[in-house]
């Protein structure tokens, strides 16, 4: 297909106008910044409007400082204890003891506190003792070789006590990327130069060393943890389903756009990506972008494209959406561009030398993309829905 004629994008709400607006809030209104439990920390900040609504003021980011960085530092810590090898035997042959001790971390992490003074205590499984015993004739044996014969010791059978400070520094990488990405990616935009609170929730938010540590960095913000930060995200999710509208503006994750056949321009195109189509000679595999990566919008925010069938003798026309990571694709073969999907439009008989428009459009909901095509001359409408 071919471009035609451009039609009016609706609800274009573009970045400069966001940040107007957010310029001009009451005192009332405020930024908040966000960050939830699991194998990475998301960082999204959203402005409140003049409406109640929320609308995300830069793309979500984040990367591996969740709370299983801190269940990974613990194994690592164990198998410098107990050795890697005790480690895998034990999660191959006992895997409900291995299991257990994972469990009992996970209890002791969300317990520990700065100012904890007395030793962690940590119940090991009977498969791990039978093990070092195994290798290395019992658990003392195995501590004193490790590095922590100082910081570690074992008392009764099963009790292994762990010097705080040194259960603490389990958590100190992770916590201290998480913040080195706030201070330095996130507060130094200038879009959000105006934040004012942090909202702390998920799992790893319960952990008091990383509330301390947020307090402590973060002296000019006013840090909002829930009573329950574990359940905050599930709660926001059934929030969100019931109030879908709450999020009024989104920045757009991806780069969303469909495959067009323009001219082949010997100074524009490569050889390789040309063709010849109906007696012209065209450009194949050309990214024709809808809307862009970074872009703002508004929750029913729609853009479309006029094209022109260029082989009315099919019967029918296989519209495609790509998505990209960069903000400029040039060809849906790059390495950025990938299919997210594609709309069948059936296509009337034509007779020679008539042409057939096509009316390609998409729609951004809170949760979904909308691709529809129109026959522009019977106005027949075809759609089909795309998960973000």
């Amino acid at each position: 297909m071919t471009s035609r004629n451009n039609v009016t994008a609706e609800n274009n709400i573009g970045l400069g106008r966001s940040l107007a607006v957010k310029g001009t809030v009451s005192a009332s209104a405020k930024s908040a910044l966000w960050q939830k439990e699991g194998g990475t920390a998301d960082i999204t900040v959203h402005q409140q409007e003049l409406n109640g609504t929320l609308s995300e003021v830069i793309p979500t980011s984040g990367g591996a400082w969740g709370g299983i960085n801190v269940d990974n530092a613990f194994i690592i810590f164990l198998e410098n204890v107990f050795s890697a090898e005790v480690l895998k035997e034990l999660k191959s042959e006992e895997i409900e003891d291995y299991n257990d001790l994972i469990l009992e971390f996970e209890v002791k992490k969300r317990s520990i506190r700065s100012d904890t003074t007395s030793d962690i205590v940590i119940n090991l499984p009977v498969g791990l003792i039978d093990l070092t015993k195994k290798h290395y004739g019992g658990i003392d044996a195995a501590i004193k070789p490790s590095g922590y014969v100082d910081f570690v010791s074992l008392s009764g059978l099963q009790k292994l006590h762990v010097n705080p400070q040194t259960f603490r520094d389990l958590f100190k990488p992770t916590i201290d990327e998480l913040l080195k990405h706030i201070k330095k990616t996130i507060l130094r935009n200038e879009k959000c130069s105006r934040l004012q609170n942090i909202i702390m929730v998920g799992g790893f938010s319960e952990c008091e060393l990383v509330q301390k540590a947020m307090k402590d960095i973060f002296l000019g913000k006013k840090i909002v943890i829930s009573d329950t930060p574990g359940l905050a995200v599930l709660k926001g999710a059934v929030l969100y389903g019931h109030q879908p509208k709450q999020i009024s503006r989104r920045i757009l994750k991806k780069t969303y756009g469909i495959q067009s056949w323009p001219e082949w321009d010997p100074d524009m195109h490569p050889e390789t990506k040309r063709v010849r189509m109906n007696g012209t000679c065209r450009c194949k595999d050309v990214y024709f972008k809808f809307a862009t990566k970074g872009e703002q919008v508004e929750s029913g925010y729609s853009v479309g494209q006029i094209f022109q069938a260029l082989k009315p003798d099919e019967r029918t026309l296989e519209c495609t959406v790509y998505i990209s990571d960069d903000t400029n694709p040039r060809y849906i073969t790059d390495p950025s561009c990938q299919r997210l999907g594609n709309l069948i439009v059936p296509l009337p008989p034509l007779n020679k030398g008539q042409s057939l428009d096509i009316e390609e459009t998409m729609i951004f909901g809170g949760t979904e993309l909308l691709f529809r095509a129109k026959n522009v001359k019977t106005e027949e409408i075809y759609e089909t829905q795309f998960q973000f």
